[in-house]
């Protein structure tokens, strides 16, 4: 389980404005993850993988399995949203796919 609690991150609202080119960083605003957990189970399939290509030295061992996730995060007042965001409980969802892993890339293992 991974569980994460009054953690600050930068939040820019949309995949979009994470990725605008024009804008590297997004248009982001302070927030706080005041609570995130989630938990992974079950082995639905584990794959490891070994790139043949000599430039990219990519290789991981995989589980395929579910997952479930609760969040609640809120934008900081003093940035002029004060957002503030409830996931539904953990049971409410769906996994239409969950893969945990250890990867090692050459670089940075």
């Amino acid at each position: 389980m991974l569980e994460i609690r009054n953690y600050c991150v930068l939040d820019a609202f949309t995949i979009a404005n994470s990725l605008d080119a024009s804008h590297p960083m997004g248009h982001p605003v302070a927030a706080v993850i005041n609570c995130l957990k989630m938990r992974w189970s079950g082995i639905k399939a584990m794959t490891s993988f070994t790139s043949t290509d000599p430039l990219d030295h990519f290789a991981g061992d995989f589980i395929e399995n579910s997952a479930t996730m609760e969040l609640d995060v809120t934008t900081l007042p003093s940035t002029g949203h004060g957002f503030h965001f409830v996931s539904d409980p953990p049971a409410t969802t769906i996994t239409n796919f969950a893969q945990i892993g250890k990867e090692r890339n050459g670089k940075l293992v």
